[in-house]
């Protein structure tokens, strides 16, 4: 018998395979991770430099120990490419995959500003724990950080970047912080408490260039405003990844669209 297969080692993913084993501890289950497949707390990578945890602290559980655990088989760093639907199929860096039913639980990328200047690409995200590896590297002798986007993530990444005795300043289109989660009020009172620990805040203009200057960046909003950084931050938010389910003839609006039963 083919194995049900969940697309994803998040928490979706790992969360709808210990479910699964509450209902049939023995059917066969195969998980496909395009990392390294371990578990963690995604949301500790917004708050974890205050802790000083390296990636490794994060990891609470290796692809190994997972597996162990479900009583799963566990692809790590594996791509999929296509579904073959008709055909119980998945293609992809592993060769062609069969399975008897399947769970995509595929996450999100950050999303990606319209930016020009020579540095554009150089502009980091953290969304996984390769990313939290890469970004606190590259900390290293650092001493100012701006976060493009000053709502939940953006301003986490703030309060824990404090911590580090750096200097940090925050850019968002909106006239307050979390202005998509809180009222005007409430957003100015937790920028003036960011601002008496040190925070710069740039409100009401995004970024338009990041060009490299010296030893860093120098950035330019729209409003004109220029100055610069040592180590550019996007947390603008996130988009879902929906391309595998359109590739596939899946029905997809901002997500990918299912019933109450959570299917296609």
């Amino acid at each position: 018998m083919a194995p049900i297969t969940i697309i994803g080692s998040g928490l979706a993913g790992y969360t709808v395979a210990r479910e699964l084993r509450k209902l049939d501890k023995d059917i066969p289950l195969r998980i496909i991770s395009r990392d390294h497949g371990g578990f963690y707390s995604k949301p500790m990578l917004s708050n974890a430099l205050a802790g000083n945890k390296s990636a490794e602290q994060l990891l609470m559980k290796s692809a190994a120990q997972m597996a162990a655990e479900l009583n799963a088989e566990i692809l790590s760093n594996t791509g999929i490419n296509a579904i073959d639907r008709q055909a119980h199929q998945l293609h992809g860096s592993a060769g062609v995959l069969a399975y008897s039913k399947l769970v995509l639980a595929l996450g999100a990328d950050p999303f990606t500003p319209e930016l020009a200047g020579d540095a554009a690409d150089e502009v980091l995200s953290v969304n996984d724990l390769d990313d939290y590896r890469r970004f606190r590297a590259a900390l290293a002798d650092k001493h100012n950080i701006t976060i493009l986007g000053a709502g939940l993530i953006g301003c986490e990444f703030a309060n824990d970047l404090l911590g580090q005795n750096l200097q940090i300043q925050l850019v968002d289109l909106a006239e307050s912080p979390l202005s998509r989660l809180l009222p005007p009020a409430a957003g100015a009172y937790l920028q003036q408490q960011l601002e008496k620990q040190g925070v710069t805040f740039h409100l009401g203009s995004a970024t338009q260039h990041v060009q490299r200057h010296g030893n860093g960046y120098r950035l330019t909003l729209h409003n004109g405003v220029q100055f610069d950084t040592d180590l550019v931050l996007s947390a603008i938010g996130l988009r879902p990844r929906v391309t595998l389910a359109q590739q596939a003839g899946l029905a997809v609006q901002r997500g990918i669209s299912v019933n109450r039963q959570l299917q296609t």
